[in-house]
């Protein structure tokens, strides 16, 4: 079935890697959050992620189904974090939801949490009109725009909590598990601790493309706050040294090799600048106060609070000591 005959989503772009293999990026304004992949086997259907609501699954599912002329069979979860998992919820029974066992644990206490966040929407209200009554005040435009996306992501995140049903993985594999079709091979494969506390890519080797989660940040700030940095660097280091060259972030731009390199450099960079500032026992609100280089500057637009939380994971990382915390 023709691209043409896709209904376009205001949540994200779709762009064709390849016949039958298709990137979703989040677009700007939209409720995806993040990015997810289409993948036609030949007999079935795979998804690579599910994006941050269910407005933005639904649009997911309408479009693979469209694409291909069929239900999806199997959506494969890279990473626990919810952004990428809640417009799950957005699929039937007749598709299998499959995460590793490390995440699909840890989904399941996410979950229980967003259950249980959503029915205080008072508390919901509270931060909203405070990020709006901020938005009003800020002049800093690196800021605004953090302000503005997280103003649109709640309000996107409040239409549809009062139904939201969490959907968590239907079942886990451990290690590598590969999916035979009929056109082509898809291999679904657990990197261990890095990003997050399991990263999964989902590697189509005889296509030369991969999904990478949230392993990849792509002409945008990767989120550090949880990570383990040496180990982050080494699944960075496996997708570069592999044979794929087209390569799916979880957040950003379509891209290749030398995105990697950039992902490696930006660590490299904050770690340098932070570390001179742990080195001659600098506060945390000095090393917040370091000025990046280009093109990682250029970055910050839109996370300003992320460049924060990354810091702060840096500094601690090197040895910094915050006053209040072990």
């Amino acid at each position: 079935m023709s691209q043409r005959q896709v209904r376009e989503s205001k949540h994200f772009d779709l762009l064709s890697l390849t016949d039958g293999v298709y990137a979703c990026i989040h677009k700007a304004g939209g409720a995806a959050s993040s990015n997810a992949g289409i993948i036609d086997l030949g007999d079935r259907t795979v998804l690579v992620d599910a994006f941050n609501t269910v407005a933005a699954g639904r649009d997911l599912r309408a479009t693979a189904e469209a694409l291909f002329g069929r239900p999806v069979s199997t959506i494969v979860l890279t990473h626990f974090h919810d952004d990428h998992w809640i417009g799950a919820s957005a699929f039937g029974a007749e598709t299998l939801f499959l995460a590793s066992e490390p995440t699909r644990a840890a989904c399941l206490d996410e979950a229980a949490e967003l259950a249980e966040s959503y029915k205080n929407r008072a508390a919901w209200e509270t931060e909203l009109a405070k990020m709006e009554a901020q938005l009003t005040r800020e002049t800093d435009e690196r800021r605004r725009v953090g302000l503005v996306n997280g103003i649109s992501r709640t309000r996107y995140t409040m239409a549809e909590m009062a139904d939201f049903t969490p959907r968590c993985a239907d079942a886990a594999f451990a290690g590598t598990m590969t999916f035979h079709g009929a056109k082509r091979v898809a291999e679904a494969r657990s990197l261990g601790r890095g990003h997050s506390l399991d990263d999964v890519v989902a590697l189509l080797p005889h296509d030369g493309v991969a999904f990478l989660g949230d392993i990849g940040f792509f002409d945008t700030q990767p989120f550090m706050a949880y990570c383990d940095i040496d180990l982050y660097r080494k699944q960075l280091a496996f997708v570069r040294d592999s044979d794929v060259s087209v390569l799916v972030p979880g957040h950003g731009v379509v891209g290749g090799k030398p995105e990697i390199e950039q992902e490696l450099a930006y660590f490299d960079a904050l770690e340098d600048l932070v570390g001179e500032v742990v080195e001659k026992g600098g506060s945390l609100e000095e090393a917040a106060r370091i000025s990046l280089p280009a093109p990682f500057d250029r970055w910050l637009f839109g996370g300003m609070n992320r460049f924060e939380m990354n810091v702060r994971y840096m500094y601690k990382h090197l040895g910094g000591q915050i006053p209040g915390e072990g």
